[in-house]
């Protein structure tokens, strides 16, 4: 697949590549100057913007040359010179600012409110970008238009072009383009940003392994982020797709209607972050598997920390080694697991669920709940036992399972479609055979207690507490028994092998056919050895 850093005919880290808007969008982030101090604050700008990029640990720098300059409009070259690898590459935009208070494109849009700056930015045309202005039709790949309020804030809109290419060496592209916008306001500490891509669709080269043709529908980004106070989120995010295919040689997967919703909510010192999905329509080969959602959370992590342990895993994305280099440094990780331990030092919980899984038969929820110490201090101690390292860590654990006592077969059906062919699918007889089964096992299974059935649910209830850790565990409750951990272990072990002999008995032998090969050195007294 051609990818935009082989149409440059350079290789740029795909987490550098998104400092390129960032940074565009950083330089008009606080108040431009009408006039004659709009090259002090492009000096200031440049300044201010290449230290957080050295702090961050960022091998960006951006520099800004003026062109033009006139009493009611500016013109700068604005270059971004990426280091990576060992390696420089840049991009240079054209910069075109309108001194306020009454620009004339604003004018011209019957825009009368007074602002300091009205701005254009776009991708320059060279021998570096020649090829992405060739394939979106001589217009520039992005473009930008801020406007600067008087206040301080910017709201921009953006655009990427449409692209496309179809050859045998690079595969297939259509991307439809995508429009955004959104506002900043570096005093305030805000930001918000919108975007929507009406269609990409793009298919990799032949290979060995045949090639596989991915499509993009309909997809909305938002996302906002408000550093001033601890009364609302710290940042919030939310994407929608209408249609997603991935479909290769023998397989295809389809999600309709997906969508995704996160927020980090601040309190005090401590951070919270969430994130939920929902995906209204999954196939697989044809084969609908219903509905899929699911919920990630990770509370009490320490504020400070977790912005740190971001940066740090920026900085790891962003860096690229060298042909010299085997791999990161070992020292390259240790900031990196000092903002681990910083973020984990408040005893925090994480969730993953509820996993909830829908089909016309019913539904199953599934959610696995943990109270955690900080790992790090133990390394030195457990790092080489991971199982004492676990036991340490865990200070709780709670999995629960509830699923409607249809839902087993109709998951099944659904297996059973997915490993045979349409041509191919199994009898309805031994459909139901199969069915009958799967009710057998699970009424063992609830018989041995190894499961819970209660008013048209089956389940599973597990949850266990120490203190400090898991290693000091008290009571182990399973559906409702209470058990020490010595009690716990054997209980499971005596039921699971009574379970075993019984479900065994449910299935009956397979007789062997007279071509059996694996039949071929027994005698008819084989039975009786």
């Amino acid at each position: 697949m051609l990818h935009i850093t082989d149409i440059m005919g350079k290789k740029i880290s795909k987490a550098l590549a998104a400092v390129v808007l960032l940074v565009i969008l950083g330089y008009f982030g606080g108040a431009w100057y009408s006039g004659t101090q709009a090259d002090e604050q492009v000096n200031l700008r440049t300044q201010n913007i290449n230290a957080q990029l050295r702090s961050n640990g960022l091998p960006v720098q951006v520099s800004s040359e003026k062109t033009d300059s006139g009493l009611f409009s500016s013109n700068y070259m604005l270059t971004l010179r990426i280091d990576n690898a060992g390696q420089s590459y840049s991009l240079d935009f054209n910069v075109h600012i309108e001194h306020g208070p009454l620009p004339l494109s604003r004018l011209q849009q019957g825009l009368l409110e007074p602002v300091q700056a009205y701005s254009h930015v776009a991708l320059v045309n060279n021998e570096k970008t020649a090829r992405l202005f060739e394939l979106s039709q001589g217009r520039p790949p992005l473009q930008l238009q801020l406007t600067t309020h008087f206040d301080g804030h910017t709201q921009y809109q953006g655009h990427l072009a449409s692209l496309s290419f179809n050859n045998q060496r690079d595969g297939q592209l259509h991307f439809d383009g995508m429009t955004f916008e959104g506002k900043i306001d570096a005093a305030n500490r805000q930001a918000e940003f919108a975007g929507s891509m009406p269609l990409m669709q793009v298919t990799p080269p032949q290979n060995d392994n045949g090639t596989s043709t991915l499509i993009l529908r309909d997809l909305a980004l938002s996302s906002q982020y408000d550093g001033r106070n601890t009364e609302t989120p710290l940042w919030q995010q939310q994407s929608t797709l209408a249609a997603f295919s991935l479909a290769g040689e023998n397989a295809q997967l389809e999600i309709e209607q997906f969508q995704t919703d996160a927020k980090a909510q601040p309190s005090d010192n401590l951070l919270a972050l969430q994130q939920n999905t929902v995906m209204n329509r999954v196939r697989i080969n044809g084969v609908d598997l219903g509905k899929l959602q699911y919920a990630v959370a990770a509370t009490r992590l320490d504020r400070a920390g977790a912005m740190q342990f971001m940066a740090q895993i920026w900085q790891q994305l962003a860096h690229t080694p060298g042909s010299g280099e085997s791999g990161a440094p070992q020292q390259q990780w240790m900031p990196l697991l000092a903002s681990l331990d910083l973020m984990l030092s408040n005893q925090p919980e994480l969730a993953l669920g509820p996993i909830i899984w829908t089909l016309p038969e019913g539904a199953a929820k599934a959610s696995v709940n943990l109270s955690i110490n900080n790992p790090v201090p133990l390394l030195s101690q457990f790092g080489n036992d991971p199982y004492a390292l676990l036991l340490n860590t865990l200070r709780s654990v709670r999995i629960e399972v509830d699923a409607d006592k249809a839902m087993p077969q109709g998951v099944a059906d659904r297996l059973a479609q997915l490993r045979s062919p349409p041509a191919a699918a199994p009898e309805t007889a031994a459909r139901s055979t199969s069915a009958e089964n799967l009710d057998a096992i699970i009424d063992v299974l609830v018989s041995n207690q190894l499961l819970f059935s209660k008013q048209e649910h089956i389940g599973l209830s597990v949850s266990l507490d120490g203190d400090p850790s898991l290693v000091s565990a008290g009571d182990i409750n399973m559906n409702g028994e209470q058990f020490d951990p010595v009690e716990f272990v054997s209980a499971i072990q005596t039921r699971a092998a009574a379970a075993e002999q019984q479900i065994r008995q449910l299935t009956p032998q397979q007789p062997v056919s007279p071509e059996d090969p694996s039949q071929d050195d027994k005698g008819p007294d084989s039975d009786s050895q």
